[in-house]
């Protein structure tokens, strides 16, 4: 056996961080990752060796959840991680170009334009980011997508911190948090990146923004109502067609499928913080306002149970058979 299969030649940092598999794992592939560890590193720029890093890193911590391919919770992060990708560039979009005219029309009286501009590229700093991870994964690259959802949920997490933070802003600082989670986690090689995976991304993106956009001007001019207080709830509705689409399909994976409804979570997360700070007296009203946002959802898991239901009464039917 020699140096490179026993891992004498790996790096420091390399062994411990092969060191983080799980101890089953490593008596049994411990030679074959020191060797590909090796292999992909020879000769290779410190940027490439970085990447391996960090590849050996997320796939322990994979193991160590078992989140991974052939794991329930990894095919349910592979639904939930494009989802949530999505709705996260809409949002972005949506906060972005209104909040830039406004913010340069009308800036602050007391303040100016000289407040407006610093205020605008924070926005933009904000905003940005998600809308170029949403961009690269609809090219089909998830993998450079997910590195850039990454930073997205750590410079609009910035961003925010900079704001400062009440609960309802640290439950957005958490639900941004989350979205970088699903996206760093998921199993990159479950991730529907098909064109129709894409084209729903893309799709839902927009449904999101452009909707929402028109929504609120609308609102701001004839009803006492910002959508921002709505938005989740148009979240979960614009997710509901898409879960039942997968849910409905045969030949699609029920816990990916789940998974698609499951990446409305973040936006939920302001509402426990809410929640987790205010006094009893306003819990109800969370609650049910938490139900009116699942409530699509739940709709959609229903009506896709109805239609199973039916497929297998009538497989089973004899006069079908005939």
């Amino acid at each position: 056996m020699n140096d490179v299969t026993t891992g004498h030649d790996t790096p420091r940092a390399g062994r411990l961080l092969i060191g983080l598999y799980p101890a089953r794992y490593r008596s049994a592939q411990g030679d074959d990752i020191h060797a590909t560890f090796a292999e992909a590193t020879q000769g290779r720029t410190r940027s490439a060796v970085l990447r391996e890093y960090r590849d050996l890193a997320t796939h322990a911590l994979r193991l160590r959840l078992r989140i991974g391919p052939t794991d329930p919770a990894g095919r349910v992060l592979a639904g939930a991680a494009p989802t949530a990708l999505a709705l996260a560039a809409g949002c972005a979009l949506y906060f972005l170009l209104p909040g830039l005219v406004h913010r340069i029309r009308a800036p602050r009286p007391d303040l100016g334009l000289g407040h407006a501009v610093p205020a605008a590229v924070l926005q933009l700093a904000r905003a940005a980011p998600w809308l170029l991870a949403l961009g690269i994964a609809v090219t089909g690259r998830w993998r450079a997508a997910r590195i850039a959802a990454v930073a997205a949920a750590l410079l609009s997490g910035g961003v925010q911190a900079l704001n400062g933070l009440h609960p309802y802003s640290a439950g957005q600082l958490a639900g941004m948090a989350l979205v970088g989670a699903l996206v760093l986690l998921a199993p990159a090689g479950l991730v529907d990146v098909t064109q129709r995976g894409r084209w729903e991304m893309a799709g839902l993106a927009l449904a999101v923004a452009l909707p929402a956009t028109v929504a609120d001007r609308y609102m701001a001019q004839h009803l006492p109502l910002p959508m921002l207080g709505l938005l989740p709830i148009w979240l979960g509705t614009l997710t509901a067609p898409a879960l039942l689409g997968r849910l409905a399909d045969r030949r699609r994976d029920p816990l990916q499928a789940v998974g698609v409804g499951l990446g409305t979570l973040p936006w939920l997360m302001p509402l426990t913080a809410v929640a987790a700070f205010d006094p009893p007296p306003r819990l109800r009203p969370l609650l049910e306002y938490a139900g009116a946002c699942v409530a699509p959802l739940g709709m959609a898991l229903a009506v896709a149970g109805a239609v199973q239901l039916a497929r297998r009464v009538r497989a089973s039917d004899p006069s079908d058979l005939a």
